[in-house]
């Protein structure tokens, strides 16, 4: 079942729940269309003509990394996420996406176009973009206590 292809560039082991109760593999079909939307989002950005100079120090093409795709509830409840987070089975349209090529800025920015909603945890390297029925909402979080840099 790792083997399995959601598109071109990510894999059903990507999206799995990281808990490892397989929970992913009742929902290839959702999880599919939250790959299809990711790979237009890298499309976008790997053909942005005001990106060349980073895409060249990237070697030609720039990644979107999934930090966390589909959780079971108990694994969404380990993680602090939200009782109704769109990481959960019933909603299944979020994807938490790093590019480690690119600063977490220019990410939050680019993804706005491709997202319903998409938030950038300051001090974290990557945004939470999902499709959240409504209007469009794009935020920046202040980050967590246990992120900042200690003070002497």
């Amino acid at each position: 079942m790792n083997g399995v292809k959601l598109s071109e560039h990510f894999s059903l082991y990507e999206a799995r729940c990281r808990c490892g109760c397989k929970v992913e593999a009742e929902y290839i079909p959702e999880l599919k269309a939250q790959a299809e939307r990711n790979e237009s989002f890298r499309a976008d950005l790997n053909e942005d003509g005001h990106l060349i100079d980073e895409r060249l120090l990237a070697g030609g093409k720039f990644r979107l990394i999934p930090m966390s795709w589909i959780r079971c509830s108990i694994h969404n409840k380990a993680e602090g996420g939200a009782d109704a987070s769109r990481h959960l089975p019933y909603n299944c349209d979020a994807t938490d996406l790093a590019c480690p090529e690119l600063p977490t800025e220019t990410l939050y920015k680019k993804a706005q176009k491709h997202y319903n909603r998409v938030i950038w945890y300051r001090g974290r390297n990557f945004v939470h973009c999902d499709n959240k029925p409504g209007p469009p909402q794009y935020w920046v979080k202040a980050p967590s206590k246990t992120i900042e840099p200690a003070t002497a």
